[in-house]
């Protein structure tokens, strides 16, 4: 018998007046936000399920290898354009440190749009490659371990990029004067700006085992450069940084012109057309706690611009918390996958995923790509086009840094870097490799 033939006469003219547009509406908005409740919180379950009962509110103990593997779920799928942001405004908060600003003036690396876009790009291509590649250089820490204890019969790491990046950032250091309370410094804010920033601003805040995770990694990088005193917890380092805020931070002139060259570069995108780069410098600094806006000599903005970069980043939160999927893949700043990818012989050139105003590393486009930049420096998007002079042709880990040091100390931070991972540095990451391609 057929379906319609037992329902009411009056079935379906009853169904549609009940199925309003309205009720349609809401049912589907209600369908859609349990979706997304369901889905955005699966890795951040994952995780937790993996490691929570080991760590067990302290009481245990989670490697570094597993924070990295932890810090990775909230800084390349959940929060990945607010953390790496944090991480920006945590470098950029060291320079109302006198002793740190003025030593960078000391060095000139403020002195031209050139010298303060490469250092900002450099700067970011080190930190990201040691936070994104494995840091014991095996995608299977386990294995990293027992290789380790093998000596000369240790096979070559799978990735040794992050410890490349570590090692050259090492080197470069070396070249000054630099005291450990400033490196402390900057290495407390590496792990409390992202800690800050997902409280207040983030779609969700970072969980008790997620800050342990970002201090674990961090203080692990601090031992690898050879950093003394580091406190034992996030909530030591918590009282060390504000401690050493107040004895320490102080207005000075290197502080301000530091801060504003930087400031300029992080906004060079910006038009000054309508004050859209003035609108943005005063909602940058609305960001800054006041002892270091003080100490940078910025004058205190408008409560209208608090209220409106707290607005905007809220609105942003709430959206992506109830109504935007989770991301399917990760975000990185460059392709993690290359240390697999080339043929024994292949010397690889990195390309950053993303470019400031002055597009660093920037490949040249070609075809439709062509135009593409064409435009984006038309409308001010970027200062002028990828070129040779950009080193549009990628960089290799061991080159970053300032022209002068580009072609400088490569064997020795291959050497260290191959002290740091416990095993050996073969196939496209390595010297061979490089001149085997003649390079």
């Amino acid at each position: 018998m057929p379906v319609l033939s037992v329902l009411p006469p009056d079935f379906l003219e009853q169904l549609t007046s009940y199925v309003t547009p309205t009720r349609l509406l809401v049912g589907c908005l209600v369908l859609w936000v349990s979706a997304v409740r369901a889905f955005r919180w699966r890795r951040y379950n994952a995780i937790h399920r993996e490691y929570e009962a080991k760590w067990n509110n302290g009481q245990g103990t989670i490697t570094p290898e597993e924070a990295q593997k932890i810090c990775h779920v909230s800084t390349m799928y959940d929060m990945p354009e607010l953390l790496n942001n944090a991480l920006a405004f945590a470098l950029f908060k060291t320079y109302a440190v006198p002793t740190i600003s003025k030593l960078l003036v000391q060095m000139k690396q403020l002195s031209s749009s050139n010298t303060v876009s490469r250092r900002y790009a450099d700067t970011e291509i080190l930190i990201s490659t040691w936070f994104t590649c494995p840091i014991s250089g095996f995608h299977d820490p386990q294995f990293a371990l027992k290789n380790r204890e093998m000596g000369d019969d240790a096979q070559p790491a799978e990735d040794p990029r992050a410890m490349i990046a570590l090692a050259r950032t090492n080197w470069l250091h070396g070249h000054y004067k630099i005291s450990n309370d400033d490196y402390l410094y900057t290495l407390c804010l590496f792990i409390l700006e992202p800690i800050t920033w997902a409280r207040k601003y983030g779609w969700r805040p970072l969980s008790p085992l997620e800050q342990h995770s970002f201090y674990t990694l961090w203080a692990e990088i601090g031992r690898r450069m050879n950093l003394q005193d580091i406190p034992e917890s996030v909530e030591a380092f918590q009282i060390w940084g504000r401690e050493y805020e107040e004895r320490v931070m102080v207005p000075t002139q290197s502080n301000h012109d530091t801060a504003v060259h930087t400031l300029n570069e992080l906004l060079a995108a910006a038009p000054n057309a309508f004050g859209i780069k003035k609108f943005g410098e005063r909602i940058a600094i609305c960001l800054l706690d006041d002892i270091v806006r003080e100490a940078m000599m910025y004058p205190a903005s408008p409560w209208i611009y608090h209220v409106i970069a707290n607005s905007l980043m809220s609105s942003v939160s709430f959206i992506q918390r109830w109504f935007m999927l989770p991301r399917r893949h990760p975000k990185t700043h460059f392709d993690t996958s290359l240390g697999l990818r080339f043929a024994p012989g292949v010397c690889p050139r990195m390309h950053p995923k993303k470019w400031t105003a002055k597009p660093w590393y920037k490949p040249e486009s070609t075809g439709l790509g062509y135009y593409r930049d064409k435009l984006l420096v038309s409308i001010g998007f970027y200062n002028e086009m990828p070129g040779a002079h950009l080193k549009s042709d990628g960089y290799r880990l061991e080159e970053v840094g300032p022209a002068a040091f580009e072609n400088s100390a490569h064997e020795e931070v291959m050497k260290n870097a191959a002290d740091l991972l416990g095993c050996p540095i073969a196939g496209p990451w390595s010297l061979e490799a490089r001149k085997g391609a003649g390079i």
